[in-house]
């Protein structure tokens, strides 16, 4: 008896201990989390997400932007004087589309601000999502990941790499003011886009090219892609090349019509 009552003492005692209960609270909080968690990459076809993209394995994906040749003198400042800046740069609008990316493959479980201490930081964040500059040698391209593209041949040569190697549907005429798709009348439209999937015949690697003959129409692209990629996925399962011609109907760009489609 007296054995049983220290035994009881011992365990009222730590079952009593401020700090044995905030160890259990924050147990039984990551448990919540856990299973939450799982539930949210069930019920957000994570899986189907990753396969789709192709990385499930890498758990990378790099996304390449136009990279555009400044001239010394060639670029004005908010004055309008022209400047001695003389480097490359991106285009403003390129720069805002990646985080369309950076979301989808990387999010904040629900629920998750509201619990305590370092649980309120934990995110779904498997996928490395790199952005990078368009190089300017075919060389320093990457090789064995899945690429995202945006812009034209004139200033990616990501871009002007899959026209010329991957099975590319769509591409752009040598002045870059018209989309010429195979058998069809060229189109000059600025609201004018198309968002491809395209292979490389010889390595198997994959890409994603996004890009309009204007900065709306590049923009309501890259918006399809990160958007309708569910849809994009049934439609076009088992790495399955495509292209997909829009008109963007809004001036934010997330309006949209389909005008065709191969694949």
């Amino acid at each position: 008896m007296v054995g049983r009552r220290i035994v009881n003492n011992m365990l009222n005692n730590i079952l009593d201990n401020s700090y044995f209960q905030n160890v259990v609270s924050e147990f039984i909080a990551l448990v919540i989390l856990l299973i939450l968690g799982w539930s949210v990459h069930k019920f957000t076809h994570r899986s189907q997400l990753l396969r789709f993209f192709r990385v499930a394995d890498s758990k990378r994906v790099v996304v390449y932007l136009s990279n555009l040749s400044i001239p010394k003198g060639g670029a004005i400042d908010i004055d309008g004087i022209p400047r001695s800046f003389q480097e490359s740069a991106v285009p403003a609008y390129e720069t805002r589309l990646p985080a369309l990316f950076q979301r989808l493959f990387n999010f904040i479980v629900p629920g998750a601000d509201s619990l305590p201490g370092f649980l309120k930081s934990i995110l779904v964040s498997d996928v490395s999502v790199e952005i990078l500059v368009s190089p300017l040698s075919e060389n320093e391209v990457e090789r064995d990941v899945t690429l995202i593209t945006f812009g034209g041949p004139g200033y990616n040569i990501v871009s002007r790499r899959i026209e010329q190697t991957f099975h590319s549907f769509g591409k752009f005429t040598p002045d870059g003011g018209s989309i010429v798709l195979q058998q069809m009348s060229p189109l000059n439209d600025p609201r004018c886009a198309f968002v491809q999937r395209v292979i490389d015949q010889t390595t198997g690697q994959q890409g994603f090219y996004v890009a309009g003959i204007s900065s709306l129409a590049t923009t309501g692209a890259a918006y399809f892609l990160a958007t309708q990629w569910r849809f994009l996925a049934k439609k076009y399962s088992n790495d399955r090349p495509f292209c997909v011609m829009l008109r963007v109907a809004s001036a934010d760009a997330r309006q949209y019509e389909i005008l065709f489609e191969k694949g």
